[in-house]
């Protein structure tokens, strides 16, 4: 899948309060038709970028540059629903606020884009399930079909059969409307099925941008090898070319399968060997490595 062009661009982008910095000079750009995952433990500073991107507060200082004309649509921390409103009722009082043409079929294609089709039309949002508020909070969100939607820990308690329903939703929006989508979330694994690129925060700032594919390619299954004397083992594979990184006390090398080299090094080296062993990095190691430094990346 090919992608275009940028649909917005954001230069050192700072919100100060009073003197504590929630976001600290933050550049970074969105392409049109990607679904981009925004990473962050709570007070990373996510929540305060994704307001400013969505014009519920003013940026301290940078700018926010965007396509022309295009529309964005926003689901930021707890849905604005009318409690003792159906859902089609909800979607038809946001038409009218959007002045929107064709609302009945407009209000129909959506309550089954997001999966509310078929619930009572007499039951009030305050009666819905977590889920089913959720769906229906992007509903609202993507009523008029924007270029452009921002979602803030969209599986934000969700159990694990509204999770595969959000992510089912995220995906058909892109595929069926090609939206381009910004996602906000803690829970990285549910983020790895759905993303194009993720942008990692730590402390208000970004810490890195990657790819899902170069994402994999951190996450490959690695050999951990402790010695006696962990300069003499790095010495050894300087000197065979052989990629490794540093990880605490452990020495690690991608694990394609065939140890045996590396066996062969260690007895021809007589090195002494406390601990050998693999593992398969997970998104949450490569993430608490990242802002914890305490693994350097060859």
């Amino acid at each position: 899948r090919k992608i275009m062009s940028k649909l917005l661009s954001i230069q050192g982008l700072t919100k100060k309060y009073d003197q504590q910095i929630a976001v600290n000079n933050v550049s970074f750009a969105i392409e049109k038709g990607e679904i981009c995952g925004l990473v962050g433990e709570n007070g990373a500073g996510k929540t305060t970028l994704l307001r400013m991107l969505s014009g519920l507060i003013s940026p301290s200082s940078g700018n926010i540059t965007k396509t022309k004309g295009y529309r964005m649509g926003a689901l930021i921390e707890s849905p604005a629903l009318q409690p003792n409103l159906s859902a089609i009722d909800n979607l038809y009082y946001m038409a009218l606020q959007l002045n929107l043409p064709n609302r009945k079929e407009v209000i129909s294609q959506t309550l089954q884009i997001v999966g509310l089709s078929d619930v009572n039309s007499k039951k009030k949002a305050k009666d819905f399930s977590l889920g089913m508020r959720q769906r229906l909070a992007i509903a609202l969100a993507i009523l008029d079909k924007p270029d452009f939607l921002i979602l803030d820990e969209p599986i934000n308690g969700l159990d694990p059969v509204g999770i595969k329903e959000m992510r089912a939703i995220i995906l058909k929006l892109r595929e069926q409307f090609g939206m381009t989508i910004l996602i906000s979330s803690h829970i990285l694994s549910e983020l790895e099925m759905v993303v194009d690129r993720y942008i990692i925060m730590h402390n208000g700032s970004i810490v890195k941008e990657l790819t899902k594919e170069s994402l994999q390619k951190q996450l490959e299954k690695q050999i951990y090898i402790r010695t006696r004397s962990n300069s003499q083992m790095v010495d050894v594979l300087r000197d065979n070319l052989i990629n490794y990184a540093i990880d605490g006390e452990y020495i690690t090398l991608k694990d394609d399968g065939n140890i045996m080299p590396i066996i062969r090094l260690i007895v021809q080296h007589d090195i002494d060997v406390k601990e050998i062993f693999n593992k398969q990095i997970t998104f949450e190691d490569f993430y608490l490595d990242l802002i914890q430094e305490g693994k350097q990346y060859e």
